[in-house]
């Protein structure tokens, strides 16, 4: 078992080591070749490796024809053999077939915790707690020959009066973390040092000094030593994040974690800072929680891991990512994935993933306590990330029995090298012990999250059935979803009021009504009688006008109802309504005629002139209307509202032609919950759940339930944890019990974006194509109200555009930073150039 003030694993992070200059040193080398993955690693384990027998591999370090492993184990076997090899703390086997190379054998005293590259080809750092190599003393840090496991003696670092954690080669120098006060002199260091990486003499590089217990207090909470556990440098190196346990760098608070500028001549610290690891979690546990830190191939981010026990608000068993050139006192991770309460123990990065290990069961578990809970994705040890979103990418090979956990990642080239301290990938399936490697080729890649845009192509599933309904207003109240399929009810509420009337009017709400009389139409929703729009003033009155093409002939119906207690008696409200001109309900007397608290509807046929006009006038209290309905007379036309349509638009004026998209299996898309599409992929909702098909502006695929929180291979083994019986089965997104409500939804940026019914908010949670995963945890945009009446939101490029579900317009306003930044104007609509917009799942596709 790893010691425990030792390292799980060695950061990757180090650079490619330069000739040294005749000075000695330059300050920072050229870029790390990237690993420049194209996939995913493939899920199934090479053969080309040994099994260890006990210990744990804390490091591993490829060295062209070998790979190098070290840790605190003692003994090897070659694959298919089960004679046992001596190699403390330390060996060497051939990458390509993994068997434990004979003249790479060094005799070390004790863990070695790092390793890396040394400063010429052919070398290479082993850093921990050993005081000598081959006999001879090295404290802590030595150079070795790859090819024989000898001393380069030109190399002979300080004595270090406490363990080396983590090393890396930044140019011609070797930066040193970990547990010591001093370095071969009287000087007192905190946690970091900085050798020439030829000679090993002390420099004054480095300096900065790590101080005071994470949680140890003086009086309570676990107690280890202070200072640094894991380096990770950027690939150019340029920067450097330092984490272990400390609080303060130079004094100043920079809890369990801090960034540094590398300069020419110095190391300084950063303007880079965070409190999100100043919580004391489980302290009784650990003195530090942190505990692996690596950067993105391209240097722009890099993932900070934890173990910690779940603690709400806190940043404890999970991963996070940060952005590498942020600025500021108070930073916040882009993303957060939590385990629910297990270990994360390392972390190595490619261009399509964030590889994680440890001992966990499940991801995405922001709401769990040793338990699964809504959103957890069964993770057995071992998953990989999308970079954007932090959620658990399709890729699931597993650790079972998980152990300690997996405590060290290197991503290369070639593939991903995992080590552990047990003996299965899989569920006892395929016996790697300690070590594994995942190669490259094989692997799939993830799913691309490409999106459309405009001028491009807009396509409508579940357009409206086809209905003689012009308009319906919800007067005075919120959006009413139809309960008879036809359109929805718009809303017309004292922040949202209705574009048809003119001001001057107020709103009110009531408690369900007592009933409707015979007169209102099946199917009307009872909420309609719920609020009003009344007129407390005569000047002007209150009146409204709807635009419908001259000369055809509609019903108007008014839904009216008296409400207010105040004037239940006949006679004590009175007022006319006046259709187009002409009064069509004189004196109308709701209370003395149909009774108080009683829904009615007045209806009458008009032939439009342009505009139907519905005015009102003052005879005794206030005027008052529930809602406003408008038909066109005649025979509906045909359809069944599961059509499917596309039109071209560019975006601003210019609307094609609307044509069909066959629909041949016949998916009832009336009943879809919102849609978009991304990577070839349209994802919608639909019967409470999220469905995912293959669609090329043609022709869709087959339908397939969108569910990553189970898997076949995975849900019925038992973690040997928590509650007997518990197996890696997830549970679904608490996302799933909002689909039903969902109104309109849409992707940009790893993020999934939707609006529900009668709420005028905008939310998002991450959202990752691969696995179909939907984040645990639900956002809302920030100043944003108004979308009551979305019946579909698209994006392109920087403008937001927003179908309203009961007037068929099209909407848009500007987007930048996730969010809309100004009001929606209209830009297409049946008022204004004939064209009606609704449909149950709008979307911008190829």
């Amino acid at each position: 078992m790893t010691h425990p003030s030792a390292p799980t694993r060695r950061v990757l992070a180090a650079l490619t080591a330069l000739s040294l200059t005749v000075a000695g040193l330059v300050a920072a080398g050229p870029a790390t070749a990237a690993p420049n993955h194209g996939t995913l690693v493939t899920q199934v384990p090479s053969t080309a490796s040994p099994d260890i027998q006990d210990g744990t591999v804390d490091a591993i370090y490829d060295a062209g024809t070998k790979i190098i492993a070290v840790g605190d184990f003692t003994r090897v076997q070659n694959r298919n053999s089960d004679v046992d090899i001596s190699r403390n703390y330390v060996l060497a086997f051939d990458k390509a077939t993994g068997t434990v190379d004979t003249a790479f054998a060094p005799t070390v005293d004790n863990e070695v915790y790092a390793v890396v590259a040394g400063p010429t080809a052919g070398t290479v750092f082993i850093a921990g707690k050993f005081n000598t190599v081959n006999g001879v003393t090295r404290r802590k840090v030595a150079l070795l020959n790859v090819a024989t496991g000898a001393l380069v003696t030109s190399f002979a670092g300080p004595a270090f009066n406490g363990l080396v954690n983590d090393v890396a080669l930044v140019g011609g120098r070797l930066l040193v973390g970990g547990i010591f006060t001093t370095a071969g002199n009287t000087n007192p260091r905190g946690g970091l040092a900085s050798l020439n990486a030829a000679t090993g003499a002390v420099d004054g590089y480095l300096t900065t000094a790590l101080t005071e217990h994470h949680n140890y207090d003086g009086v309570s909470g676990a107690n280890s030593g202070v200072g640094a556990s894991k380096l990770a440098v950027s690939p150019d190196g340029t920067q450097l994040v330092v984490v272990g346990n400390f609080k303060k760098a130079d004094g100043v608070l920079h809890d369990q974690i801090v960034k540094f500028d590398l300069g020419a001549t110095t190391a300084t610290v950063a303007d880079w800072n965070t409190s999100r690891y100043t919580p004391r979690c489980a302290w009784w546990a650990f003195d530090t929680y942190v505990r692996d830190v690596a950067y993105a191939p391209d240097g722009s981010y890099f993932v900070v891991v934890t173990t910690g026990a779940p603690n709400g608000g806190t940043l404890c068993d999970a991963a996070a990512r940060w952005e590498a050139n942020a600025t500021g006192a108070d930073l916040q991770p882009t993303w957060v994935d939590y385990s629910g309460g297990d270990t994360f123990l390392a972390v190595a990065i490619s261009e399509q993933a964030v590889y994680v290990g440890g001992h966990f069961r499940w991801l995405n578990n922001s709401y769990g306590g040793d338990t699964a809970q809504a959103g957890a994705v069964g993770r057995p040890s071992v998953a990989a990330l999308d970079p954007r979103t932090g959620l658990p990418l399709s890729w699931n090979p597993g650790r079972h029995p998980r152990g300690v956990g997996v405590s060290e990642l290197l991503v290369t080239p070639t593939g991903l090298w995992v080590g552990s301290d047990t003996s299965w990938i899989g569920n006892f399936q395929y016996r790697r012990e300690r070590i594994a490697f995942f190669p490259l080729a094989g692997g799939a890649a993830p799913h691309p999250t490409t999106t459309a845009t405009l001028p491009g192509n807009v396509y409508r599933a579940g357009v409206p059935a086809p209905t003689n309904v012009l308009y319906r207003v919800n007067a005075g109240g919120p959006a009413l979803a139809a309960t008879d399929s036809g359109p929805d009810w718009a809303e017309d509420s004292g922040g949202n009021p209705s574009p048809f009337h003119n001001a001057g009017s107020s709103t009110a709400g009531f408690a369900p009504v007592g009933g409707v009389d015979a007169t209102v139409p099946a199917g009307t929703p009872a909420a309609l009688y719920s609020d009003e729009r009344y007129d407390s003033g005569s000047a002007p009155e209150m009146s409204w006008q709807f635009p419908v093409p001259a000369g055809t002939e509609v019903q108007v119906r008014l839904y009216l109802a008296n409400r207010y207690d105040g004037t239940a008696a006949a006679g004590s409200r009175v007022f006319d309504v006046s259709l187009d001109g002409t009064v069509v309900l004189d004196d109308l007397d709701l209370s003395g005629t149909v009774g108080h608290n009683v829904g009615t509807m007045r209806s009458f046929t008009v032939v439009s002139d342009g505009s139907v006009d519905v005015d009102f006038g003052h005879v005794v209290e206030n005027p008052l209307i529930d809602g406003i309905e408008i038909v066109k007379t005649g025979p509906p036309p045909t359809g069944t509202g599961d059509e499917v349509q596309v039109r071209a638009y560019d975006g601003t004026t210019t609307v094609g032609a609307t044509s069909p998209v066959a629909n041949p299996d016949g998916t009832a898309w009336s009943t879809a919950r919102g849609g978009f599409w991304v990577g070839g992929t349209f994802f919608y909702g639909m019967t409470g759940s999220l469905w995912r098909r293959s669609f090329d502006g043609a022709t869709f695929g087959a339908p397939t339930k969108v569910d990553p929180y189970h898997d076949a291979y995975w849900d019925t083994v038992e973690t040997d944890s928590g509650p007997a019986g518990q197996t890696y089965v997830g549970v679904a997104s608490n996302f799933t019990a909002e689909i039903p409500n969902v109104t309109a939804m849409f992707f940009s940026a790893g993020r999934l974006y939707y609006t529900l019914s009668g709420q005028g908010g905008l939310y998002w949670r991450w959202f990752t194509p691969d696995s179909g995963t939907v984040g645990a945890e639900k956002f809302t945009v920030a100043g944003v109200g108004g979308l009551a009446d979305a019946g579909g939101l698209f994006l392109a490029g920087t403008t937001l555009y927003k179908v309203n579900r009961s007037t068929g317009e099209l909407s848009a306003t500007d987007w930048a930073g996730g969010a809309p930044t100004g009001a929606f104007t209209v830009r297409s609509g049946p008022a204004l150039d004939g064209t009606d917009w609704r449909a149950k799942a709008v979307f911008v596709g190829p």
